[in-house]
């Protein structure tokens, strides 16, 4: 009996503990549920308010004081229900002298890999000849290398074997098949996309990831490019362009005339017409003297010579940074210098590359005009949220189309295994 009854109480015991363990795996399983949709919650909230940012400039102009792109109290740990949410924007200094701001970016900001030359690719800080050539080999229809390329014969010949794309890129991470291009090319130093330098960063071969110690940090290659700078071929209040070229003279005075341009700059551009029937570029009437700016910022909203319904790859001259401004074609130093300390006037009007004329002679203007523009259609926002007692967070980076209604999320991609980007910001958990 006294064996039996032993038995009975170890069972009783054990089944405790059993129901014990079950008991706390749920709780636990519970709490992580829930932690997880605080953390949505606190994302979606922190998407929510950066895409009515964007709705709310859809018909200003995208310069570097808009609220959008940098609004430090209202994008940097905001409290909501169960946590705090950031919108973190970093970026090469686009020269205010500031790299890391509250906001989101614009891709227009960064040169297009699919649609970039190879002399403008050449100015990406830490890009090589290889990696350039390997590039333009992967993107083209042929296979045919250059001089530091590579194509589907140098493919085949490594373990595994590939062969290459000769197609456009569809993500940077793609870049990492290209010959010449590894992970530290293409992300640098900044292997947790902060961009800041942190310790781990700036310490030679003593951690993760590999660096120079020289103080300053390597962003790698990926900060300067995109594979999605596009804008709908449309006006700021979103009616298609009239193709100078087709149109008939009282097409243009009509169309003009409705925008409110003044009916001596109207002549001029009708003239401009009889005279000659067909442009190679809407840059081209920057050459007529009598057309001042605000007449030049009317023409370029209304009037186009490219009949596409989407115009690919042009760079944000309000947002690039200095660097991508000296792959223009013909500019000096002197002025992307000029450029740059332009367009930090926060009273000034950004809305058209018109205002260029401000920084440049009118022959430098007609020469980049088709390379630039002044907004975007798609951003990247990247979000970030923490819960309260610092114990979890997560982190996304997302891709939005501006021309969609409603606005579209093109892409989500999980950053959270890079770690929380923020030192001495998450109380209460680990670093």
């Amino acid at each position: 009996m006294l064996v039996l009854v032993l038995a009975l109480l170890v069972f009783a015991v054990a089944l405790a503990l059993g129901v014990g363990r079950a008991v706390k795996v749920e709780l636990e399983v519970a709490s992580a549920a829930r932690d997880d949709v605080l953390l949505q919650a606190l994302l979606d909230t922190a998407i929510a308010r950066a895409m009515a940012e964007l709705r709310a400039d859809a018909i200003a102009g995208d310069d570097l004081g808009a609220a959008w792109r940098d609004a430090e109290a209202e994008f940097r740990g905001v409290a909501g229900e169960g946590g705090r949410w950031w919108l973190l924007l970093a970026e090469p200094d686009p020269g205010d002298g500031r790299e890391v701001r509250w906001g989101v970016r614009d891709e227009a900001s960064r040169l297009d890999v699919n649609f970039a030359t190879r002399e403008e690719l050449s100015w990406i800080p830490g890009i090589t000849d290889q990696a350039v050539d390997g590039l333009l080999d992967w993107r083209d229809e042929d296979d045919d290398p250059r001089e530091f390329g590579a194509e589907s014969a140098q493919y085949s010949a490594l373990t595994p074997a590939y062969l290459a794309k000769n197609s456009l890129f569809e993500s940077l991470e793609e870049l990492l098949r290209v010959q010449g291009i590894d992970e530290a090319i293409l992300w640098g130093e900044d292997r947790n996309r902060n961009g800041v330098l942190d310790p781990g960063e700036d310490d030679g071969d003593r951690s993760f990831p590999p660096d120079d110690a020289d103080g300053f940090l390597d962003r790698g290659i990926a900060e300067y490019l995109t594979v999605f700078a596009r804008e709908a071929n449309v006006t700021w209040a979103g009616e298609a362009r009239l193709d100078f070229n087709a149109a008939q003279p009282e097409e243009l005075r009509d169309r003009l005339e409705a925008a409110g341009m003044e009916q001596g700059a109207i002549d001029t551009i009708v003239q401009i017409k009889e005279t000659v029937p067909q442009l190679g570029s809407i840059g081209q009437l920057v050459n007529a003297e009598s057309l001042d700016e605000a007449a030049l910022a009317i023409a370029f909203d209304e009037l186009t010579t490219n009949a596409a319904e989407v115009l690919p790859g042009r760079l944000n001259v309000n947002t690039a940074p200095r660097e991508l401004l000296l792959a223009l074609p013909g500019l000096e130093p002197e002025e992307v210098d000029a450029i740059v300390t332009a367009r930090l006037d926060r009273t000034a009007d950004l809305s058209s590359p018109a205002w260029l004329l401000r920084a440049l002679p009118r022959e430098k203007v007609e020469a980049v005009l088709d390379r630039v523009t002044t907004r975007s259609d798609t951003f990247t926002i990247h979000a970030v949220a923490l819960l309260d007692d610092g114990r979890r967070f997560k982190r996304i980076e997302c891709l939005v189309d501006r021309r969609a209604v409603p606005m579209r999320v093109l892409f989500v991609r999980d950053l959270t295994a890079l770690g929380f980007p923020f030192t001495g910001e998450r109380a209460g958990g680990a670093p």
